[in-house]
């Protein structure tokens, strides 16, 4: 997002103004299970309340699908531009989740001297082919509900 995008307008003032001239934000929504090819549009800290109240952060990753090669028993693809994220927790074990994620998006060998916050500008644009599914769990006390947990496949290029 540019910066002339993140600028405040004067609402009051456009009141008796069309919206013709502001591009339509993309869908937030996760693509049903199948392959793609992802742009990695942001890498960030996301800080947030945990149900206790209590502040939290984790390392979010945001991705825009730029293409839908197929999908899992015909399912409609998203639109592209479509947009969905993920998440590591701001734990030890988030962070060793989040560092494969970094270099697969890398294609590197390793990441080995790399700072967090170079991690997270570099993968901005990168653009890669992956392998979506979902997988869901049951709700603990909650029979018959379940959450759905996107898991992302890096895909080698062929």
């Amino acid at each position: 997002m540019t910066e002339a995008a993140k600028t405040l307008l004067d609402l009051e003032a456009m009141s008796g103004e069309t919206l013709d001239g502001i591009e339509e934000a993309p869908d937030f929504i996760t693509p049903p299970p199948g392959e793609y090819l992802l742009l990695v549009t942001d890498a960030k800290i996301d800080k947030y309340e945990t149900k206790d109240g209590l502040p939290a952060q984790r390392l979010k990753v945001m991705y825009s699908v730029a293409k839908t090669i197929n999908t899992v028993n015909d399912e409609p693809p998203v639109a592209d531009g479509s947009i969905f994220s993920e998440t590591f927790q701001g734990t030890e074990q988030g962070l060793s989740f989040f560092k494969k994620r970094i270099r697969e998006l890398m294609n590197a060998e390793n990441v080995q001297g790399v700072t967090l916050a170079d991690m997270m500008s570099s993968v901005k644009g990168q653009q890669v082919k992956a392998r979506l599914s979902i997988k869901k769990t049951a709700k603990k006390g909650v029979p018959g509900e379940f959450y759905e947990n996107l898991q992302i496949r890096i895909l080698s290029e062929e």
